[in-house]
């Protein structure tokens, strides 16, 4: 269980990829991508899919209802998000109301403000479920993970495997409709109001930066991946290559750059060559990770998801990976330092060989 969380959260944030890219290609039009392997990926105001989709579709909107079926894994994240279709593979949701109406052949990963498996609704995996408001009235052939304010069940609600929750309120009965064993964990009720709403808005800002963060990085990467692709292509061969000599390079850089601009900056004739080596350094660190993030996308979808895609696939999963990497205590300043490094290191590599030609 706790694997599969892991593996629905890195692909759970996937749909807020396309947003910075839908914006960019379509206007105020929505964007809807087919690829020649069966995926479809989509952004804008208001989608409505009444086609199959032989692969995995991805989609991300204010207002999004799938009503035809889904032979791969659904990925998507609205305001309003229904489900009446069946989906082979897997879903990872978020938004604000989650509605899945059809079956599942895999498991259910959603994050919402109300949640609703409808009672004509069969999961075959399992569900990780965290909402305000979490409505169960389906069959869920394997373990639960619920986390909510209140959880409420259907009569035709059944769970075959164990179900772990955490809830302020719940069915009495709840036990009658779980095969496996039930953990049950109480929310404290005696906290006082006012600390329940800093603890609210702390979580709220902290996803509000962190998704923001994160649209900022997938923008810059699929802006760079579909106007400079041989550049990019490039620094990621360089870094697959070589990344400790590139690490190595790019520390030197990061140490001696600055040194050489500062001297230039008090000299009566560098000062503007100084300014622009400052500015070229920025830009450098603030595409450093690009590389760095789609070697590590493209490894993790070959090798764990064990699919093919594009660039722009690999881009998004590297980015989201990192992302969340990044927000772990200490540890993620140490992983954003090297990457920094490697990939400003294959930037200075791909600078000389240029220079050279």
């Amino acid at each position: 269980m706790e694997n599969k969380f892991g593996s629905g959260l890195v692909l759970l944030i996937l749909l807020f990829a396309v947003l910075p890219y839908s914006a960019g290609a379509a206007s105020e039009d929505n964007f809807l991508q087919n690829t020649s392997s069966g995926n479809v990926f989509g952004g804008g105001d208001n989608f409505q899919i009444n086609q199959d989709v032989q692969g995995d579709l991805v989609l991300a909107g204010s207002k999004l209802e799938i009503n035809g079926n889904v032979v791969k894994d659904f990925i998507g994240a609205g305001g309003d998000l229904t489900v009446n279709g069946n989906v082979s593979g897997n879903i990872f949701a978020a938004g604000g109301t989650i509605k899945v109406n059809g079956n599942v052949g895999g498991d259910v990963v959603a994050f919402g403000g109300q949640i609703l498996l409808s009672r004509d609704s069969m999961v075959n995996g399992d569900v990780i479920l965290s909402g305000g408001d979490i409505t169960l009235d389906g069959t869920i052939n394997g373990n639960g993970q619920v986390s909510g304010g209140t959880l409420r069940t259907g009569d035709n609600f059944k769970l075959k495997g164990n179900l772990k929750l955490d809830a302020q309120n719940y069915p009495s009965n709840l036990k009658d409709n779980v095969g496996g064993s039930l953990n049950v964990t109480t929310r404290n009720e005696t906290e006082t109001p006012y600390a329940k709403t800093s603890e609210g808005f702390s979580v709220f800002w902290f996803i509000f930066w962190f998704i923001l963060k994160l649209l900022a990085s997938l923008a810059l990467g699929l802006i760079l991946i579909y106007l400079f692709p041989g550049f990019v292509d490039r620094l990621e061969e360089i870094v697959r290559d070589s990344p400790l000599k590139t690490g190595l390079l790019g520390l030197l850089i990061l140490i001696f750059f600055p040194i050489l601009a500062i001297i230039l900056l008090i000299t009566i004739f560098g000062w503007s060559l100084s300014v622009l080596m400052i500015l070229l350094l920025a830009l450098g660190l603030l595409i450093a990770t690009v590389p760095v993030e789609l070697l590590a996308g493209e490894v993790v979808y070959n090798r764990v998801l064990k699919k093919e895609a594009g660039k722009m696939m690999y881009y998004l999963v590297g980015a989201i990976i990192f992302g969340i990497a990044f927000e772990i205590p200490l540890l993620g300043g140490i992983i954003l330092f090297i990457a920094l490094l490697i990939g400003l290191g294959a930037i200075v590599v791909w600078l000389g060989e240029h220079a050279t030609r």
